[in-house]
């Protein structure tokens, strides 16, 4: 008995095929092999979840989803109004028992405790921050680094700064990098200049390409900001930055309670605990209320200027138009929004003048 194809004679003596026999035996053989291959799929789907990590909306956009809704920063930023105000009051009932009901310690303490806000105020749509400093203005007076110590709150107890003054010599530009920032409180020389880093809030930062947690990130209005409760300390960040913006805290940060700044933000000025990387977030606080940062309004001779790039009127885009906008270390491609300008050359001082028979007004 023949199991082989039925073929029909042709009439020519060729054998003819059975085309719905041979369609039906394709189409068993198909399915067959597609039932193999979706077992050997749904098998090696399995392995490969163990070695896979599943792609998040967090991994999409590069940031987290939480800080995209925002709801979920705004509950962690109540969490942490609370938490510090339970450590306030007990801190503050400490100064209160040693040094009396009526002291002005007590009452001031008690003041900020009941004062103390974390906001979690999103990033305005369309707004893109920008500082620039005039170099020509800078008397290295460091009362930025004072006003920026005051307003973030930054620790007492560790000589961290948030910004860095260098000083370095008018006529022999070296390497900035690589000049004095502890010149102490001898300035202005009229032999230097001063030039002020921080954080220069990059277009293409560097640091947050190499954070492994995603504690830092770049906002929609420009801020690079760092999330306390997420970094791990692992200074990736501090190697990666080239103008060594981010600092660590080695110990436990104190900030007395009667020099707490209560204006605070989850992403910003929040008391931070001990062993991460901090830096400056343009006082996130303020800025994103309508202030400016707290070295701006330091300074005393006016030297900084910040303000919103995409705004044909603010002040920044006044300097761009007028000076025009240098950045430091341009060769690292990171973009800087943190800019220095040339502007008019300051007035010298009135002996000076006098003794170089210029005119002196005497009621200038």
């Amino acid at each position: 008995m023949s199991v082989g194809p039925r073929r029909e004679g042709s009439g020519n003596g060729s054998p003819k095929v059975d085309e719905s026999r041979r369609n039906l035996l394709k189409a068993m053989a198909v399915g067959a092999g597609a039932a193999a291959l979706t077992s050997v799929a749904a098998v090696d789907k399995e392995k490969f979840k163990k070695a896979l990590r599943k792609v998040s909306i967090e991994d999409l956009l590069g940031v987290p989803a939480d800080v995209e809704a925002g709801s979920t920063l705004e509950m962690r930023a109540k969490k942490k109004e609370k938490e510090l105000k339970e450590w306030c009051r007990k801190e503050a009932e400490k100064i209160c028992q040693e040094r009396g009901d009526a002291s002005e310690d007590c009452k001031l303490a008690r003041q900020k405790c009941d004062l103390i806000t974390v906001k979690a105020t999103p990033a305005k749509k369309g707004v893109r921050y920008a500082m620039a400093l005039d170099v020509n203005k800078c008397i290295g007076c460091r009362r930025c680094v004072y006003a920026c110590v005051m307003e973030n709150n930054q620790a007492r107890n560790l000589g961290i700064e948030w910004i860095r003054v260098l000083e370095l010599d008018r006529m022999e530009f070296q390497d900035l990098l690589g000049s004095e920032w502890y010149y102490g409180n001898e300035a202005p020389k009229k032999e230097n200049v001063y030039v002020p880093i921080a954080c220069m809030h990059c277009e293409n930062p560097p640091c947050v390409m190499v954070c492994p947690v995603k504690a830092t990130w770049k906002e929609p209005d420009g801020i690079v900001v760092v999330d306390y409760d997420v970094c791990i300390g692992c200074r990736y960040c501090a190697t990666a930055c080239p103008y060594g913006a981010r600092r660590f805290n080695w110990a436990k940060p104190y900030v007395p309670v009667q020099e707490l700044n209560p204006n605070m933000h989850i992403l910003g000025n929040v008391p931070r605990q001990v062993h991460v990387m901090e830096k400056c977030t343009w006082c996130i606080q303020r800025t994103r209320d309508g202030g400016v940062p707290a070295c701006v309004e330091a300074c005393p001779v006016g030297a900084r200027v910040f303000g919103d790039l995409n705004d044909p009127n603010s002040p920044i885009r006044r300097i761009a138009e007028e000076y025009g906008l240098f950045v430091l270390k341009p060769e690292a491609g990171t973009k800087p929004r943190f800019f220095y300008f040339f502007g008019p050359s300051r007035t010298p001082p009135r002996e000076e003048a006098k003794s170089e028979g210029k005119e002196v007004k005497e009621n200038a």
